[in-house]
């Protein structure tokens, strides 16, 4: 592989599973990049689709992209998203590794956007991800909106649109480049993890003293297919109990936004329980309840105003109010679930710890 001290190799890992609508617009969205010295890895997580045969016949255009040194396919079978991006380590020999979904496109600059951005005090770089859909809609619209704001992430990178290049606590593995010295060294992504793996290996990183950065124009559309209602609802309960869980067993994923989430929630059950025995507490529930919708209809309206579309208005509000009861009632149960495999297997653990004293 050719290497340069200004363009050092960079080695991207696309992973994906029956994304073939979307496969072959990724990976031509890389080979086009304007950074000189990359490669392309994909690994394929045993489509059923014709996803892993379009991803191959892009193999006849490799000679014609003279930015990129190589072009490797591989099929696995995992259902693991961590262990498919582990899979792409392994076969990568760049020294920087980059990582994207198989249903993202990258913009033209994205590698040169993220290389900019490493020093030796920078262990990882990310960027912004912008929603995609096949068909837009008023509907797709509002979504839109609610999850690049502020109150509808959370401040996650994940949706958040941050305004100019910064530092960050995390970036989503979906948009993230990171040196391959650092993977290495923590084994890659955790995979006993399915959701917030990303997370995860933000924090090692951060621990050994390493920053990590938002690159504003590091950008990818990402066709995550939350284009309706349900689909919206389902996704984020979804995540709720995956991160949920994954907080029982570790506290470095429980956020400041959590925190305030689910103290609004407990505080609305235990005024709930409360308001059986004390006549004020049903008052102080309606105030509460009041407030959150408050704070939601003032955030919707502002959007609407700022949009230039007061049509949006319900259903920013609507979006809002189905985020946050979805995502916290994942969280919730999920987080009991993860407590009980905790005290699960620290049960085992001691029983295996006895019989081992015997």
């Amino acid at each position: 592989m050719i290497e340069d001290d200004n363009f050092p190799l960079v080695s991207v890992v696309i992973i994906g599973k029956n994304e073939k609508d979307t496969i072959e617009k990724c990976i031509l969205s890389i080979f086009n990049q304007s950074y000189p010295n990359f490669e392309i890895i994909y690994v394929d997580d045993k489509s059923t689709d014709n996803t892993l045969e379009k991803a191959q016949q892009l193999k006849n255009i490799l000679d014609t992209k003279k930015n990129c040194k190589r072009y490797l396919t591989l099929s696995v079978e995992t259902n693991f998203p961590s262990k498919n991006r582990n899979i792409g380590i392994k076969a990568s020999k760049g020294g920087i590794i980059a990582f994207i979904d198989g249903d993202c496109i990258a913009e033209h600059d994205w590698l040169t956007s993220l290389h900019e951005q490493f020093s030796t005090k920078v262990g990882i770089v990310g960027g912004p991800i912008t929603l995609a859909h096949p068909k837009n809609s008023i509907r797709t619209k509002a979504i839109d909106i609610v999850l690049a704001s502020y109150l509808g992430s959370g401040g996650s990178a994940l949706f958040y649109q941050i305004k100019g290049d910064r530092e960050v606590d995390e970036v989503p593995a979906g948009n993230l480049a990171v040196y391959k010295q650092l993977l290495e060294k923590y084994g890659g992504f955790d995979e006993n993890l399915r959701y917030n793996e990303d997370s995860d290996l933000c924090y090692r990183v951060q621990k050994e003293g390493y920053r990590i950065i938002y690159a504003a124009k590091a950008r990818i559309y990402h066709f995550i297919g939350i284009d309706s209602y349900t689909g919206f609802m389902s996704y984020f309960k979804r995540y709720g109990f995956e991160r949920g869980k994954n907080t029982a067993r570790s506290s470095k994923f429980l956020t400041l936004f959590n925190l305030l989430s689910l103290a609004l929630v407990v505080s609305a059950l235990s005024l709930g329980m409360l308001s059986f025995f004390f006549s004020t507490a049903p008052v102080i529930f309606l105030y509460l309840f009041i407030g959150v919708i408050l704070i939601e209809l003032a955030a919707s309206l502002i959007l609407a105003v700022a949009n230039k579309c007061v049509k949006l208005l319900f259903l920013l509000m609507t979006f809002f109010i189905a985020l946050h009861n979805t995502y916290n009632i994942g969280f919730i149960f999920g987080y009991m679930a993860g407590m009980k495999e905790v005290i699960i297997g620290k049960n085992r653990r001691t029983i295996t710890t006895v019989k081992g004293e015997r």
